[in-house]
Parts: C-alpha cells; structure tokens; sequence
C-alpha cells in the first residue's frame, strides 16, 4: 500500500440519465461500495468517496466506507475531486491522486494498479486509460468515448477524444475508461483552467487538460470495465451478472 497515493471517488444522485446511480443496488450491494471493493482491492493507496448528498453519506457512513463531503455545485468530478482533497487534512502527504469514476462496478483492479504505475513514472503528469473496441456496434456510440492517440517517449498519448468515431479511416477505434491519475500540482492546475471551447462542443472535460497543454499518457488495458450510465446500461449488466 502507498501512502503517497489517494483514490478519490467521485459521486452524486442527480445523474441526469440515471438519477440516484451510486446507490443503485447490485447483487444486494450499492453500486458505489462495488466499485470502492475494487479500488481497496489494487492496494494501490488511501480510498475516499467525494459526495455531496446526504442520502449518499448516510449509506456511506453506515457501511463504514471513508467518505468527505464536497460542495454541491461542481462543475465536474475532477473538481469533485479536488474539493474533497481539500477537505482532507492529510493533502499535503498525497503525491499521486487517482479520479475513479463510481460508475464501473467491475472494474479490475489491475488495471487501477496499471494506471498507479505510468503516473509514479517522473515524466508523467497525467494518465489515463483506453481499450480496443472490439464490437463495431460501439464505435458510433456516441456514450463510448473515443481516444486518438500516438506513440510518446515509450508510452503512448492522447491527441483528441471525441463521441465520434476517431480517427477517420481508422482500421481499429479505441475506447476511453473513465479513470485519471495526475500528479499533484497538475490536478492543482486543472481545476484553475476555464472551461475549454472543445471541451463544451463534446462535453468532455479531459480535453481541457489537451488544449491547455497537459500531455494526457494513455495505456491500454484487454477489457474495458462496463460503465453504468443509463437505465439500459444497467439491465444489460444486470442480465449478464459482469460483476465478480
């Protein structure tokens, strides 16, 4: 375990396609508990939940998950983030902050320790990841984000995310898992940046880091984890039981 390094999970009821998703209960456990298993599960450092929502702290508090309250109106989970890092005393021990989303109930932890590995490495200030798509039906999904990425040094690195299929013409097409890792002072830097013009035509706050010049460094990982977004997304991962 790794003391210099935080996982912050970001959550709130008021999801626009799926009011209350954090709460949601599968197989008898809250959806947010699942994914807070699985991120204890990569001993990759200290694990809190930022919510901003009694209901939510109150089922927290009951089973006993570290949580920190955040301020209600944020604009995105990456400031969700970097409020509850504020609020937590021990900020100033955290090199390394991992933003997991609380929406993949089966994420591997593997692939979170994956992650925890490219941002410890010195020429890394932010990290993501992606996996190849490998049903085509998903490529015009416009609720998969795609990633366009390019050989970097020894890794490989995000030119532009986009709802479209990116690049035009391209033989394989790579899908983006909601999970970043960032050193300390570029998350510092990221919540100060405004609002980005590409970023508001995709509504992908990611590419705020792109247009302001923070390299984004990529791995890419065999499987996605399913990402639970609409009422649909949840009847399917309920029908073919993907949590472990």
């Amino acid at each position: 375990m790794n003391n210099d390094t935080l996982i912050v999970i970001p959550i709130r009821m008021a999801s626009s396609r799926l009011p209350g998703k954090p709460l949601i209960e599968i197989n008898g456990k809250a959806m947010v508990a699942h994914v807070w298993e699985k991120a204890i599960l990569s001993k990759c450092g200290d694990v809190i939940v930022a919510c901003c929502d009694k209901e939510a702290r109150d089922y927290l508090y009951k089973k006993n998950i570290p949580y920190v309250m955040t301020k209600k109106k944020l604009n995105s989970g990456t400031d969700r983030v970097y409020n509850a890092l504020n609020t937590l005393l021990k900020r100033n021990l955290y090199k390394y902050i991992i933003n997991l989303q609380g929406d993949v109930p089966n994420i591997s932890p593997k692939i979170i320790k994956k992650l925890a590995l490219i941002i410890r490495q010195k020429s890394v200030a932010m990290a993501t990841l992606v996996s190849k798509i490998k049903d085509p039906k998903f490529i015009n999904d416009k609720n998969i984000v795609k990633v366009a990425i390019t050989k970097h040094l020894k890794f490989n690195k995000a030119l532009y995310f986009s709802r479209s299929p990116i690049p035009y013409g391209s033989r394989e097409f790579f899908e983006h898992i909601g999970i970043y890792a960032y050193k300390i002072n570029t998350l510092k830097r990221f919540v100060k940046l405004k609002m980005g013009q590409l970023e508001k035509v995709e509504s992908l706050e990611q590419l705020r880091a792109l247009e302001n010049g923070i390299n984004i460094i990529v791995g890419k990982v065999n499987k996605a984890p399913y990402s639970i977004d609409t009422s649909k997304d949840l009847k399917f991962f309920l029908k073919n039981e993907l949590i472990k």
